[in-house]
């Protein structure tokens, strides 16, 4: 991030983009082989050795997301919200981070055979919202910033 900027730097975006894509990818990824090509095995319907891979990816990607998220608060963030910019989908953006945040911590930690289909499912319902609310922040910073100019 450039000083007194809010605009994220070159090398900031590409990590934090390249991290996105894992984990959006990696657990679409899991969500089309855990629910559309499971393979008949000798005792039923059984996972794709690919499968548990893509959830060790995500795992992964989440743990770097996290570290990302916890850079932009001193820079991007806190610049934003005192120049009171993008602060309607800034808002959105941490709150959903905020719920897959929690909803993946549940489905690890917490998640029992009551809950696991509710919580899964609000999991990715909302990583598959999530690429639309990247774009429309991004959308509205640029915005913004061209009518700023």
């Amino acid at each position: 991030m450039r000083p007194n900027s809010i605009r994220l730097g070159r090398r900031h975006q590409y990590w934090f983009y390249t991290t996105f894509g894992v984990l959006f990818f990696s657990g679409l990824l899991w969500l089309i082989f855990r629910h559309y090509l499971r393979v008949q095995g000798e005792f039923g319907e059984t996972a794709r050795p690919a499968e548990p891979w893509f959830l060790k990816a995500h795992g992964a990607a989440a743990m770097a997301r996290l570290v990302l998220l916890g850079t932009l608060v001193p820079g991007h963030i806190r610049r934003g919200w005192n120049a009171r910019r993008n602060r309607a989908t800034g808002s959105s953006f941490i709150a959903l981070n905020g719920l897959l945040i929690l909803s993946g911590y549940a489905l690890y930690y917490f998640a029992g055979e009551n809950s696991r289909a509710w919580i899964s499912a609000a999991h990715w319902v909302i990583g598959l919202a999530f690429p639309f609310f990247l774009v429309w922040h991004i959308w509205q910073g640029r915005r913004l910033r061209q009518t700023k100019r």
